[in-house]
């Protein structure tokens, strides 16, 4: 089997803009180069990993382990495959007329989780050996 050509730096952290899922354009804004460097370094890295697409080099990145130990590209430390969930929060400008509708001795939403009637158990496995 034969070795992989090792990724430059811009190129790893290229691929992890990949596995995020952004596009080119979006990789390019981020890392202040143009749409055509990101280009050429996705081929470069399409080339190196011997991948037949984006999606194949994430999945060859992620086998092999090239994501391991990487410091992340994002501010908010999340898997790259996983996106940053949205802030559901409304704030209500007090001028705005819904505003005169609520209370004014209520305090701010917290987080707050769904709870159910049952408690959450330990899954039980089968102890029998087949």
């Amino acid at each position: 089997m034969r070795k992989r050509m090792p990724l430059s730096r811009t190129e790893l952290e290229v691929l992890q803009y990949i596995a995020r899922g952004l596009e080119n354009r979006e990789i390019a804004d981020k890392t202040f180069r143009s749409t055509e460097t990101i280009r050429t370094h996705v081929k470069s890295i399409l080339y190196k990993l011997k991948a037949r697409n984006r999606a194949h080099a994430v999945a060859i990145a992620y086998h092999i382990g090239i994501f391991q130990g990487l410091p992340r590209t994002d501010e908010q430390g999340t898997s790259p495959l996983k996106p940053p969930a949205p802030d559901l929060t409304v704030q209500i400008p007090p001028e705005h007329p819904a505003a005169a509708a609520l209370p004014a001795n209520v305090p701010p939403a917290r987080n707050r989780t769904a709870t159910s009637d049952t408690t959450q158990r330990p899954r039980q496995t089968d102890q029998r050996r087949l």
